[in-house]
């Protein structure tokens, strides 16, 4: 201590202040044992100390939980040290996940995870990808395939960055399905190079890496010298899979998802090469730094409310299509919720209009009674989508709650609970009677969508009217005034660009666009041109960025890009205070990389890549929308 002491004077202020209290921690600890009367042994002592003191140190931001699978035996769940060891190595926090198969229990430890690194070990069982056992097939391990199937379910849904080495490219591959080659050696015709070599730093072939692809971009050469110790490859890559590289006998080395799925898989062990190759290094420190990049989404989530302004799930709920409880196909549920991380969500009541359902054949059918100028059957409809709605919140009361504005919000995301809002898409059911509006707004409806795709006698729209350059009827003139009289949010989503500039002369409030983009990249008159843009900032409003793929790309072929170009484009545009996000799920709405409730934190992910602050993102998440939401 007194040497320590002595040489002071050479350590920095930090340094001195960790080591002075380390040494009164040392004194406190001896007085103790002293006062205690307990006998210590020094080498149990020097432990206990060295762990005392790490709650010394300053506070630094942990990295990421990396979840590594696991071999198993009768009694045990193992890995090897060298997985663990990369991952901690490159900045994570490895821990091993036991091989059990309960659902309920790895949908927990899921939950707790940043990424999934899945390890090499035996054979894939065949019927997992409907192929019969290859003669050559070697061991399987049964509850370990289960264990290792279910974790990459569960880490997709919820957009878990996922990494796969060895066995562990292969079981990735069947779990997104793909197919395997069972065994090289008697399936594979080329037989020059040696795939069953060694899973240590000896390198037994190159592989060749693609041009432009991930692995590509992660180490800037296209050729790579590698270990190799398996004899299952991927055959059939699964949809959406990207071939990163081959070896030169045409054996998969590597494939990705990216950047729509935060997936990479490799045939061989970078692991084995930790720290004598820093090509195989580059590999580990790219998974877990995005494992350290959805962590932080996590973080974001976890402290702002998040909002989405607009999903059409109320016809589903009528016509038995899907229910709030529940994981279904639809894009709308609270399961999705949960694992996108989204606290608050607009269920809208989506009612056609008359022409909708007397011109186009898919609403014939469902929406045939709705063809009655009294306007009875539209109003009828309209509270029918309200009344299922409240139901479905009602059946899950322990999920979720109806809410009316942030604070609700707040409550209910402190209780773990989801927060519901009502809103009405198509102000057709008001009829010519004005007193609707104050009825709707008791019944806890936050905004009312004027029209839809056909003039009504409110407005004219932007798709489908005699006449855009035209807007509200004196009637809806009457009806802005309503709904700025009774707190509902005027919403100018599907209005022609006559009607929008006629709301901007009557209303006194904010207004917005709960499910729109920008005209300038996606020329769609459901669209904003520039000039509208800045007229909803002036007016302080906020337009929803839509996820409804021909709204987002001419030809239609839209992903989570396309989504987040336009976001950024009405940001540059309006400014960080207009803009926000609105899916329009289960209303036709849906791309690759946003594609339900659940990918909604994949927004977050790339919104901190774009270099977006994090207070920026909770203005875009809900702020700005709840802002307009208290102005009325």
């Amino acid at each position: 201590m007194l040497i320590c002491l002595a040489n002071a004077h050479r350590l920095s202020g930090i340094t001195f202040t960790i080591m002075n209290r380390i040494f009164v921690l040392l004194a406190m600890m001896a007085l103790t044992l002293t006062l205690t009367g307990q006998t210590v042994s020094p080498a149990l002592q020097q432990i206990n100390v060295a762990a005392d003191a790490a709650s010394i140190y300053p506070t630094t931001q942990r990295g990421p939980l990396v979840g590594v699978t696991a071999e198993t035996d009768d009694d045990y769940s193992a890995t090897s040290a060298a997985y663990y060891d990369a991952i901690r190595r490159a900045g994570g926090i490895p821990v091993i996940i036991p091989v059990d198969t309960t659902t309920a229990y790895l949908n927990q430890v899921i939950g707790q995870l940043d990424g999934l690194l899945l390890v090499g070990g035996v054979d894939v069982n065949p019927v997992y990808y409907g192929e019969k056992p290859h003669e050559k097939l070697g061991a399987v391990d049964g509850l370990r395939d289960v264990n290792e199937l279910k974790l990459i379910r569960l880490a997709v849904n919820r957009n878990i960055p996922i990494m796969g080495v060895c066995r562990g490219c292969q079981i990735l591959n069947v779990a997104m399905g793909g197919t395997l080659i069972q065994d090289i050696p008697s399936q594979v015709e080329d037989h020059s190079l040696n795939h069953r070599g060694s899973f240590g730093n000896m390198r037994e072939h190159s592989v060749g890496i693609e041009n432009g692809s991930l692995l590509y971009k992660i180490l800037g050469k296209d050729s790579l010298e590698v270990n190799s110790s398996h004899h299952q490859a991927v055959k059939d890559p699964a949809p959406g899979a990207h071939i990163d590289a081959r070896a030169s006998d045409g054996v998969i080395e590597a494939y990705d998802y990216y950047p729509l799925r935060r997936i990479i898989g490799v045939q061989w062990h970078p692991e084995g090469f930790w720290g004598t190759d820093a090509d195989m290094n580059k590999i580990y420190e790219f998974f877990v730094g995005q494992a350290d990049l959805y962590r932080q989404a996590k973080q974001l989530h976890s402290q702002m409310l998040t909002f989405d302004s607009h999903t059409d799930a109320p016809l589903h709920f009528v016509n038995g299509r899907a229910v709030l409880g529940t994981r279904c196909k639809n894009r709308v549920n609270l399961p999705k919720m949960q694992e996108g991380m989204l606290d608050s969500q607009v269920l809208a009541a989506f009612v056609p209009s008359y022409d909708d359902v007397m011109k186009n054949g898919e609403y014939v059918e469902v929406f045939r009674a709705l063809c009655d100028t009294t306007y009875q059957p539209a109003w009828k409809r309209t509270l029918q989508l309200i009344d299922i709605t409240r139901s479905e919140v009602e059946k899950n009361s322990d999920l979720c709650g109806i809410a009316l504005n942030d604070k609700d919000v707040a409550r209910l995301k402190a209780q773990g609970k989801k927060a519901i809002f009502l809103a009405v898409e198509n102000g057709l059911g008001i009829g010519t009677d004005i007193n609707r509006v104050k009825t709707l707004a008791d019944m806890g409806i936050k905004y009312i969508t004027l029209t839809h795709s056909w003039d009504n006698q409110i407005c004219r729209s932007s798709s489908k009217s005699e006449d855009s350059s035209k807007g509200l009827t004196d009637f809806g003139k009457k009806v802005v005034k309503e709904m700025n009289r009774h707190g509902i949010i005027i919403d100018l989503s599907h209005c022609s660009e006559g009607t929008f500039w006629d709301v901007m002369k009557v209303s006194k409030k904010p207004v917005v666009c709960t499910h729109s983009g920008a005209r300038a990249l996606c020329d769609h008159d459901r669209n904003l041109t520039d000039r509208q843009l800045k007229a909803l900032a002036a007016n302080g409003g906020v337009v929803q960025t839509v996820a409804y793929r021909w709204f987002l790309a001419k030809d239609g072929n839209a992903t989570i890009d396309d989504f987040v170009k336009h976001l950024d484009y009405m940001v540059k545009v309006a400014g960080i205070d207009h803009v926000g996000i609105g899916s329009d799920f289960d209303g036709g709405a849906g791309i690759p990389g946003l594609d339900g409730d659940n990918d909604m934190i994949n927004i977050t992910m790339r919104l901190l890549e774009m270099g977006y602050t994090k207070e920026d993102i909770a203005k875009i998440w809900g702020g700005n929308f709840f802002r307009v939401m208290n102005a009325q």
